[in-house]
């Protein structure tokens, strides 16, 4: 826990620098993502697909999916730009990608904390517009950190022997954001493409927190073992790399 905490404050200080402006800035980000959909979907007249916010619904897609896709595409790289500490032996893989996946989850739960405050204090949005069932939410919300540390493991363990895999994540990513459901539910969408989506796990995590989140909506379509299976299936994957490493002393023989 020592090696983590203190892996934690370097990557804080190295992403966003010493001054809190980096930090904040990495707070506006969803901020300005979240009212530039607003300001298109009330351009158009449009009203939330579910509930009665489309804060709410907006967010509970925009968050997962930053999260999911900045834990993937910053996993991409945490090994091989921490190659150097990772001669010391407290410092393994594992302590570096967790460190990196605690410092995204714990940015994006202060982001979406502050707007339920903002909104509650000059809108007037009540919390339990945010929480229906905090049980089944708490339970979404703790999939959807596995799945982030689950695929941001294995992510790191393909990028610390592929070099180009941070430039693919970085796709991947921005993919993500238009099919992971932000801007629909499972239930809207044609049941060949429904099909289609229900594969993504980051859709069924984001279907399953707004089941767990929104007042009056209830999806048929969440699948609540998949996206915990495909994180499990992940975090193996990687953990077994990351045990060949060990065991074969590949990166001691490339530095």
């Amino acid at each position: 826990m020592i090696t983590i905490h203190a892996l934690l404050l370097r990557e804080a200080v190295t992403r966003y620098g010493q001054r809190s402006a980096g930090y904040a800035w990495a707070m506006i980000q969803p901020l300005i993502m979240l009212s530039a959909i607003l300001l298109i979907f009330k351009g158009v007249g449009r009203s939330p697909q579910v509930g009665e916010s489309l804060v709410v619904f907006f967010l509970t897609g925009i968050i997962p999916v930053m999260m999911f896709r900045h834990s993937i595409s910053r996993g991409a790289n945490a090994i091989r730009s921490n190659r150097a500490l990772m001669r010391y032996p407290q410092v393994t893989g594992l302590e570096v990608i967790t460190a990196r996946v605690l410092l995204e989850l714990l940015t994006n739960f202060l982001v979406f904390l502050i707007i339920m405050l903002f909104m509650k204090a000059f809108k007037g949005l009540p919390i339990s517009a945010w929480i229906s069932n905090p049980l089944e939410l708490l339970c979404a919300l703790g999939t959807l950190a596995l799945l982030c540390y689950g695929a941001a493991f294995l992510s790191a363990q393909i990028g610390r022997v592929v070099s180009q895999w941070s430039d693919l994540m970085g796709v991947l990513g921005r993919f993500l954001f238009f099919t992971s459901g932000v801007w629909f539910t499972l239930e809207t969408l044609p049941p060949r493409w429904r099909h289609y989506a229900s594969y993504n796990p980051v859709a069924q995590v984001i279907e399953w927190i707004r089941d767990a989140a929104i007042p009056g909506f209830e999806s048929p379509h969440v699948n609540y073992s998949y996206p915990i299976a495909f994180a499990v299936v992940c975090l193996a994957l990687g953990l077994f790399v990351e045990w060949v490493f060990q065991m074969s002393g590949l990166d001691r023989e490339r530095d």
